[in-house]
């Protein structure tokens, strides 16, 4: 993440931290300030309770007979005003914290005042004295709990009560506030700490990709200069090496042809090491240029075929196995570096006769569709036996699969990662299965390269 990408999130951090504390504040504020006002609406719904009350039982005491004398309609009227104010205290004081238990069971007793079938509405429908002490009795023993409950909202709802709770709430909502700012800052100070590690993290990060940069060029640069030393003497000495073999009479100086054969051959295999060295530099530093053109893949195969038969000869004389094509008969036409793909070809072949010694005849064929083309290398019947390590170590650079200076191949072991790298780079895949007497390698080509 960038460094600009930082500050923006520590930008945004901090907005979403001040908008959820005003946010708070706001609420914490406007609860007390609505805690304040629904207590002033329970103290009024309470009063006028208790006063409804007050007129409802004088009234039924007049209707009972125990004071002045009331009518059925008035005594009527003062209870539906008294069911009123009850489903009116219901409503104010029900979503305040006044609604505790004390408050429910004068709710229960209330309801069960005011019910069909309570003693004093079955009181107010008879003439019975006996109905009417009952429903008195019933009526007396609210009298406590309202009276109760009442001066118990009036002294919550008392201004200078009201005025502590409002000073309580504003101090939560300031050490709400001061919890939030203090988080803030340490979430800030935590994501500036942060910043600056990373900052330092990618300035060491680009010192250390400067000095492999460096030190990337400096190998590339030895790498050209010693080639460049060795191959113009090693050229020299091949030169004089072919040009002494071809003065000398084999017959009579049998011994210097020997010499002069092992110097030969000696400075052919150190320049092709020059030359697989240079080539893998080029493909691990990613330099390896490709030059497609349109060819007979089948011309490439029997060319390369004849370069092989000869190294082959070369190396192993009159034991070199038989190397053998089947190609199909119409063209096959692929674009592709001729050059690069020659050299796949050749190593993939020379590795697999090292691996694999023997005369078994090597065969190269040719098969193609579906817009791709498909080279098999084989050595006899197919592998049967595959050696994962040795496959595994085979696409290893400088390493031929065993370890030593008794080892039995010679080389740095590039000619598989090599001949891997250059068929990766025309958009293919490549095989290699490789037993104790035979192996195979199979190359899959796009007969066109993506762009």
């Amino acid at each position: 993440m960038s460094t600009a990408r930082r500050y923006w999130l520590v930008a945004i951090v901090v907005a979403t931290f001040l908008l959820a504390l005003i946010v708070s504040v706001q609420i914490l504020i406007s609860s007390a300030i609505d805690a304040h006002r629904s207590l002033k609406n329970v103290a009024w719904a309470a009063a006028q309770l208790e006063i409804e009350y007050l007129q409802f039982k004088h009234a039924f005491s007049g209707y009972a007979g125990v004071s002045q004398s009331v009518p059925a309609s008035f005594l009527e009227t003062r209870y539906s005003v008294f069911q009123n104010r009850i489903r009116v205290l219901k409503q104010e004081t029900d979503p305040t914290d006044l609604a505790d238990a004390s408050y429910e069971e004068l709710v229960a007793d209330l309801d069960a005042v005011t019910a069909q079938d309570s003693p004093v509405r079955s009181a107010m429908k008879s003439a019975d004295q006996d109905a009417h002490k009952v429903a008195l009795n019933q009526l007396a023993r609210l009298d406590s709990p309202i009276r109760s409950w009442v001066q118990d909202v009036m002294l919550h709802s008392n201004p200078d009560r009201q005025k502590e709770e409002l000073i309580e709430a504003e101090l939560k909502a300031a050490g709400v506030m001061t919890v939030a700012i203090l988080s803030g800052f340490m979430l800030i100070l935590l994501l500036m700490r942060n910043i600056r590690q990373a900052e330092a993290s990618r300035e060491r990060e680009r010192e250390a990709r400067l000095r492999i940069d460096q030190a990337s060029r400096v190998k590339d640069t030895f790498l050209a200069v010693v080639t460049h030393e060795l191959r113009t003497p090693l050229n020299a000495v091949i030169g004089f090496s072919e040009l002494m073999k071809g003065r000398v009479d084999p017959v009579q100086d049998a011994e210097v042809v020997t010499w002069t054969d092992e110097i030969l051959n000696a400075g052919r295999h150190l320049l092709t090491l020059v030359n697989q060295t240079i080539d893998m530099s080029r493909i691990s530093a990613g330099k390896m240029a490709l030059s497609p053109a349109q060819f007979d893949l089948r011309l490439l195969i029997a060319d390369s075929v004849t370069t092989i038969r000869r190294q082959l000869h070369h190396d192993q004389g009159e034991a070199a196995p038989p190397v053998t094509t089947r190609l199909p008969a119409q063209d096959v036409m692929i674009w592709a570096d001729e050059a690069w793909l020659r050299q796949a070809l050749f190593n993939a072949v020379l590795h697999g006769r090292k691996k694999a010694p023997g005369v078994r005849p090597i065969e190269i064929s040719v098969t193609h569709r579906d817009g791709r083309a498909r080279i098999d290398i084989r050595n006899g019947e197919p592998v049967a036996a595959n050696e994962e390590d040795g496959v595994a170590k085979a696409f290893d650079p400088f390493l031929q699969g065993e370890l030593g200076l008794s080892r039995a191949a010679h080389g740095l072991g590039l000619e598989m990662p090599i001949a891997k790298a250059i068929v990766e780079a025309h958009d293919g895949s490549f095989h290699y299965e490789v037993s104790s007497d035979s192996f195979s390698v199979s190359i899959d080509l796009p007969l066109k390269m993506a762009a």
